[in-house]
């Protein structure tokens, strides 16, 4: 007999609800390039950037009830929001937690100011085969970030998992198979603040928008007498959600990783949920969910070490200062 698969779920303490692991903030949905299949569903969307005083509001309220163990700041592409500071800025003064990454496909590490670096504690550069993005492009960052005192992490991608359909999956089993079998919900924890809500997961934002179906997946941002109990019991729901029948979760079939026109990109979410899938894997995940994310190639962290032989032979001496911030919130 089969033993059942460890789900990691949130738990409440203290009165605040402590997921498995971050939350990720929605900070662009545009990108500068299409991947085919992104998981966000950037090349499909219009351009938005989110407001930093209405991210300051919704991550205030999110502090009282919510601690997360780092804030991800993503997209789309969030160096394209011309607000980025002010956000960085509002997701240190809510105080959720002590560690802020910022993700980018590293194309636009040009655009990375002073004030940037200074807001945040990690760079997750995301690095897609055609993209330009070389050892040789980054090093120039790995010194500022070193300057810095901020962890560099590099990430390559040369495949990805087919994530959405925009056929609806009316096989109840299959769906309920799929959400069981997926890490974002069950393991990786990928809670997700977007546009005034919370999310289980940055598909269930995407995918029925993607599809043009009805329906709402979110926990609305706003205050109420049991917030944290009600955000507890939306977190470790065990019934799949309205996204899941537009979804493949984590066990999509693998594909090369391809830059699309953005014209083609939403014709590419037309297969079914079946030809999307790769079952082996969903019988798997099914029986025993892994953490394991297949499609990406780490490279090893720069440890603190290695960071100050680099600042030393620079012969310069870090910068950062994370108690004292120029702005507050409460000026956004």
């Amino acid at each position: 007999m089969t033993n059942a698969p460890v789900r990691i779920r949130s738990v409440l303490k203290d009165g605040k609800v402590i997921p498995p692991t971050g939350c990720e903030v929605i900070v662009a949905d545009h990108c500068n390039i299409a991947c085919r299949q992104c998981n966000h569903g950037a090349p499909a969307l219009r351009k938005w950037n989110a407001a930093p005083q209405d991210l300051a509001r919704d991550l205030r309220l999110l502090a009282r009830h919510y601690r997360p163990a780092f804030l991800k700041y993503i997209g789309g592409e969030p160096l394209l929001n011309p607000d980025l500071p002010a956000i960085l800025c509002a997701g240190r003064e809510a105080r959720l937690c002590d560690h802020h990454l910022l993700v980018t496909n590293g194309m636009l590490l040009e655009r990375m100011t002073e004030e940037v670096w200074s807001l945040i504690d990690e760079l997750e550069v995301s690095v897609y085969p055609a993209t330009g993005v070389t050892e040789q492009t980054l090093a120039p960052h790995r010194v500022s970030a070193a300057r810095h005192g901020v962890r560099f992490t590099v990430n390559h991608f040369p495949e990805f998992r087919r994530t959405f359909t925009r056929q609806h999956n009316d096989d109840d089993a299959l769906v309920e198979r799929v959400f069981r079998g997926c890490k974002a919900i069950n393991v990786w924890g990928c809670h997700t603040l977007y546009q005034g809500a919370l999310y289980r997961c940055p598909q269930s934002a995407y995918a029925l928008t993607l599809a043009g179906a009805e329906g709402f997946d979110g926990f609305v941002m706003q205050e109420r007498p049991d917030f944290a109990e009600q955000l507890l019991t939306f977190l470790n729901g065990r019934e799949p959600l309205a996204a899941c029948r537009y979804c493949v979760g984590t066990a999509g079939r693998k594909e090369a990783h391809q830059i699309m026109k953005r014209a083609d990109w939403i014709a590419d979410l037309d297969s079914s949920a079946q030809d999307a899938l790769d079952p082996g894997l969903l019988a798997e995940n099914v029986v025993n969910v892994v953490t394991l994310d297949d499609c990406k190639t780490p490279d090893h962290h720069l440890r603190r070490s290695v960071l100050k032989r680099i600042i030393g032979k620079l012969g310069i001496r870090p910068t950062r200062i994370r108690k004292a911030r120029s702005r507050r919130v409460d000026d956004l």
